[in-house]
């Protein structure tokens, strides 16, 4: 008879619940949180102190309406951001590239590119360097003969050096720039066959 009389009473909260689900449910809520010992406490607010540990929400009869989730630490939080932007960068990565072949294409491209320059600038240097050659050679060559070097001859050699400088410096920054796209394509490569397995 008993356990008639509590099925007979589990169905009526179930309907009233049911009920309350269709046409929205406006009665009292209740809330359930984590005390400082680890215990579920059931209550008609949180008090301040346990908000930041996440809380839920629910109807006279038990069922929850919201779950709040914990705040998140700094450390938490810097975490979970870590964990988005590196989701964004492999959803990236899979819709650019179809296999580790088409990531060993583009490098090849991007290489091409700067390696043309570095090729360029290697060529330059070398025939400023011939022209430096020249102009110390005549002026080495006036000053045995007993003569003065004349001060433009002066400046254009000094003038080509700068030169070679300045190139060497663009051929550095070139020859970085490889090293940094060998990297990147590396990492796009290694990453790609952990996250598509292949």
């Amino acid at each position: 008879m008993k356990t008639a009389f509590a099925l007979a009473m589990a169905g009526v909260l179930l309907t009233l619940d049911a009920g309350a689900s269709t046409q929205g449910w406006d009665g009292r809520k209740l809330y359930r949180y984590t005390n400082e010992h680890g215990v579920q406490v059931l209550d008609d607010q949180v008090p301040p102190r346990y908000v930041a540990g996440g809380y839920e929400i629910l109807t006279s009869t038990g069922r929850v309406l919201e779950v709040v989730a914990p705040e998140l630490t700094g450390e938490q939080l810097a975490e979970k951001e870590r964990r988005e932007a590196r989701e964004a960068a492999d959803l990236q990565l899979l819709k650019r590239y179809n296999s580790v072949a088409d990531i060993e294409s583009a490098r090849k491209r991007k290489l091409a590119i700067v390696q043309q320059d570095v090729a360029i600038l290697r060529s330059n240097i070398a025939t400023l360097n011939r022209q430096i050659e020249h102009e110390e050679s005549t002026a080495a060559r006036t000053q045995r003969n007993g003569g003065a070097v004349s001060p433009e001859l002066l400046e254009r050699i000094a003038n080509l050096r700068k030169e070679v400088e300045v190139v060497s410096e663009r051929l550095s920054l070139r020859e970085k720039e490889a090293q940094a796209i060998n990297s990147e394509f590396d990492l796009a490569a290694s990453r790609y066959q952990e996250i598509a397995g292949k």
